[in-house]
């Protein structure tokens, strides 16, 4: 075979390798711009998430025993109303600038009986540290609060709220559907009526 013959050869079967590559990406559609990256959800939205998870905030303020300022977004402030916590299944006693306190608006408001106790010993717990929520059934009340179960740790067992109605210092409170935890705490608050803490020995 002369050496023109062979250049027409080679040249024949290279065109058929770009022919058959032409073929496997003939009427594939190529997208102009590349898939959008998926982002993680923020800390914010992870407050609709099922109640068996726990959601991380660090604690900016408390307010009196069963209300405190939670940064959930990490933005350094409190967000009001959805950053505000409510603890669930608790009532602690009001203090003086309280609506709730039946001397509020008074001459002379006093704050009622342990209210001070119950916010200084929410505050040693929880104030400018790193605290876990756990959510029920219904996630805000009908002032916008975050209604949870507050955790020092991840993994604790039993959350502030029910500690705190063990110490004496808040009654239990559960409403509506909320009924998490709600035998534990009627446990608590037993114990803590016979043994007369706080509240009960007055």
């Amino acid at each position: 075979m002369r050496i023109d013959e062979k250049l027409i050869g080679i040249f024949l079967i290279l065109a058929g390798f770009g022919w058959l590559g032409f073929s496997c990406t003939a009427g594939k559609s190529v997208p102009e711009k590349p898939l959008p990256l998926q982002v993680e959800p923020s800390v914010a939205s992870n407050v609709s998430m099922a109640s068996s998870q726990r959601v991380a905030c660090r604690v900016l303020t408390v307010y009196d025993g069963d209300t405190l300022g939670c940064d959930l977004n990490g933005d350094g402030s409190i967000q009001k109303p959805t950053e505000e916590i409510r603890l669930l299944g608790i009532d602690s006693p009001e203090m003086r600038y309280s609506r709730k306190n039946p001397t509020y608006g008074t001459e002379n408001p006093t704050d009622e009986p342990f209210a001070k106790q119950a916010s200084q010993w929410l505050t040693s717990r929880a104030s400018r540290q790193t605290v876990y929520l756990e959510f029920d059934l219904r996630q805000n009340d009908k002032y916008g609060r975050t209604l949870a179960f507050v955790y020092a740790k991840a993994d604790d067992r039993v959350s502030l709220n029910q500690q705190e109605v063990a110490e004496g210092l808040a009654t239990i409170l559960f409403l509506g559907k909320n009924r998490l935890h709600e035998t534990e705490f009627e446990k608590a608050e037993s114990q803590a009526r016979q043994g007369k803490k706080g509240l009960w020995g007055i």
